[in-house]
């Protein structure tokens, strides 16, 4: 299969569905389809997937308004020039781009693979939506059950795929993770740490455990809360965590290439979302053997296995969080458990082959269904 995948991503960020992306992206290829993957030139988005898969050809746009004739026209002339057959959209603009170039080549079929509810009840949206896509992918129920609400995407155009991740590179030995992380960070030997990752928005809820350490803090002074990730909230995350004297407590990390010493190293996840379609990031805790505590919104509740693998907590709750983390804490066999549940749901369901067979499945669909009507 030749599959285009286009992502308008602003140049500096880079989220789950970007990581989707380059995980689908790379799996594909290296089970031979010819797969290229477009976003805005100098973008974080197309650096990490140069570094991803060699066989992977990336497309590098000037990218403006949803309607930009200019950029619509390059897309057109790359689908038709590579003969594309999928066109796999992420945004709002994604559709509107690549769905009208596709639809004036005219071959190809356009995927909107949806990451988060970007769904609005606007004339816009019912009428050009439903003309300029041919499936819909999504990894949870819960996020299918959002997308169609305002009628205008039907519930047997969504296909939920849950979204699988790859084994860990390097040996995993976490005394060597450790020692690293400790160096790195300057952090005691005894400390215990709590990895939370995301970008710093509203709706990582990261204000949520700031406010709940000041009760963690208070039974567990050697903890260590490591926040991975940065954003537009992290100056006002720095100065609430400096509000509530808790600046001993807390690092942050920025952006980081690779979590892995990171979650290695880690004793517990804390994911404290208000929204969360999926959550990427409790699946890497889980890979690592983490146990975790997450909000139970969104498709998180599809992730984990509540009371087996996590617990979950009534979200913008700061003392439900706190009294779960430090009741966690204290137990050692259930955090043995949930960490070792966690690894074993992600390597036998939630794994990256079990997503590449999915979606080559569905892909395939759609040429056989065009061999049947021809």
């Amino acid at each position: 299969m030749k599959i285009l995948f286009l992502d308008s991503i602003e140049t500096g960020t880079y989220g789950g569905m970007e990581e989707w992306i380059r995980l689908v992206g790379s799996g594909l290829a290296d089970r031979g389809h010819k797969i290229t993957i477009g976003g805005r030139k100098d973008s974080e988005f197309l650096r990490r997937v140069s570094l991803s898969n060699p066989d992977i050809n990336l497309l590098s746009l000037d990218i403006s308004g949803d309607f930009n004739p200019f950029t619509i026209g390059s897309i057109k002339s790359f689908i038709k020039k590579n003969e594309i057959e999928y066109v796999v959209v992420n945004f709002t603009k994604d559709i509107r781009l690549g769905g009208i170039a596709a639809r004036w080549e005219g071959a190809s079929k356009v995927i909107w693979s949806v990451g988060l509810d970007i769904t609005k009840d606007s004339l816009s949206h019912k009428i050009l939506t439903p003309k300029l896509i041919d499936g819909v992918l999504t990894p949870s129920e819960a996020l299918k059950k959002q997308i169609t609400k305002f009628g205008y995407i039907k519930p047997e155009l969504v296909k939920v795929i849950p979204i699988g991740i790859p084994k860990l590179k390097g040996d995993g030995n976490r005394a060597e993770c450790r020692k690293r992380i400790n160096a790195k960070y300057n952090i005691t030997e005894n400390s215990i740490i709590s990895v939370t990752s995301g970008r710093f928005v509203n709706q990582k809820g990261h204000v949520y455990l700031i406010e709940a350490a000041i009760e963690i803090v208070k039974h567990y002074p050697e903890i260590k809360f490591l926040l991975l990730g940065d954003g537009p909230n992290r100056e006002m995350l720095e100065k609430k965590i400096s509000e509530l004297n808790l600046d001993k407590y807390f690092i942050i990390t920025g952006m980081l290439d690779n979590l892995n010493d990171e979650l290695i190293a880690a004793d517990i996840m804390i994911h404290p979302s208000i929204e969360e379609p999926y959550g990427i990031a409790i699946l890497e805790g889980m890979r690592a053997g983490l146990p975790v505590v997450a909000s139970e919104v969104g498709g998180i509740p599809e992730v984990v296995i509540n009371h087996q693998t996590a617990e979950l907590v009534q979200p913008e709750s700061s003392s439900k969080l706190s009294m779960t983390v430090i009741d966690i804490l204290s137990d050692t066999e259930r955090m043995k458990k949930f960490g070792a549940e966690g690894k074993k749901r992600w390597d036998t369901f939630l794994n990256l082959p079990n997503m590449i067979d999915g979606i080559e499945k569905y892909l395939v669909q759609f040429s056989k269904v065009e061999a049947t009507n021809g």
